[in-house]
């Protein structure tokens, strides 16, 4: 389970870790605090860039969070003492980026319900439902420094669907988009909650795979691209949910077959940048289409794998 996951759940149970370690209030005793934070497994510096998330949205490198967070409780001792009465963290916060640090500027105070209906256009793909490119940089770039940090492996695929654009062109753009939401729903059933699938752009979608090694990768690839030609043919066909875009395509007099190339790389082993990690999985999800689509291409030593290639 992810950082920010556990964070959201210990403030379903109402522990909020901003008001607590922002000392706003005290849990009964400091040994609890002590074991909830044991038990969410994070070095402190991982907590404190979280929360700080959870405040700005905006991602501060672990090593500089807590740093920040000192300085942030030292800001609210000074305006409780100037003000005469007791300051919140937020608020500290707040005051803090605005007028002393260089990190946050304009920032403005917005309720959460209308913040998180924000966030969902910002982040999510209106088509697919899967998060958009600006979130995959973002992504990326954190799972990078993390990797980086722990010592840890992340993986990435780059998928491509198969002659997407004749589907457009015999279909429609509106069968084409139903689609992308197909292969985006697929995608989100096939990676663990730690992962993040992403639209890439076009027909082009990435997952990031934290902790994942190239031949894990590797197998997970291949599972995705049969249940993506699966998945796809049965929402042409209608399928067992009987969709009306579905109906709609068991009207056609041919069903148009939609298969999906795929290449993939790992860091830290093939590179040391994120630009190098995509530039690679992409060029390797472009190898995998030469061969002849409907194949996934990684950069370890696998073979290419496809269908013509599993027949022999």
């Amino acid at each position: 389970m992810t950082l920010s996951r556990e964070l959201r759940e210990l403030e379903d149970q109402g522990i909020d870790l901003v008001d607590i370690l922002g000392q706003d209030r005290h849990l009964s005793s400091p040994e609890d605090l002590r074991a909830i934070i044991r038990n969410l497994g994070h070095a402190e510096e991982d907590l404190h860039a979280e929360l700080l998330r959870f405040l700005t949205h905006r991602s501060f490198p672990s090593d500089q969070a807590a740093g920040i967070w000192r300085a942030i409780l030292r800001h609210k001792r000074r305006l409780s003492e100037r003000l005469g009465r007791p300051v919140r963290f937020r608020v500290a916060a707040l005051d803090y980026f605005c007028e002393k640090g260089d990190q946050l500027r304009g920032a403005r105070l917005i309720a959460r319900p209308e913040l998180q209906g924000l966030l969902l256009h910002v982040d999510v793909d209106e088509v697919t439902g899967v998060y958009n490119r600006r979130y995959f940089n973002e992504r990326l770039a954190a799972e990078i420094n993390r990797a980086r940090r722990y010592s840890s492996i992340l993986s990435l695929l780059i998928l491509d669907l198969d002659d997407f654009k004749r589907v457009n062109d015999d279909l429609g753009h509106v069968r084409g988009d139903a689609l992308l939401r197909c292969v985006g729903r697929t995608l989100d059933a096939s990676v663990r909650e730690t992962d993040a699938v992403c639209r890439f752009g076009g027909d082009e979608f990435a997952v990031l795979l934290p902790e994942t090694s190239n031949s894990e990768a590797y197998t997970l690839a291949e599972r995705i691209r049969s249940a993506v030609g699966e998945a796809a043919l049965a929402e042409m066909r209608g399928g067992a949910s009987g969709t009306v875009v579905g109906r709609l395509f068991a009207t056609e007099e041919r069903t148009p077959e939609l298969g999906v190339c795929i290449g993939g790389a790992t860091f830290p082993a093939d590179c040391d940048e994120a630009e190098e990690l995509v530039t690679l999985a992409d060029r390797l999800c472009l190898d995998a289409k030469r061969s002849g689509k409907n194949a996934v291409r990684m950069s370890g030593d696998r073979p290419p794998m496809g269908p013509a290639k599993a027949a022999q």
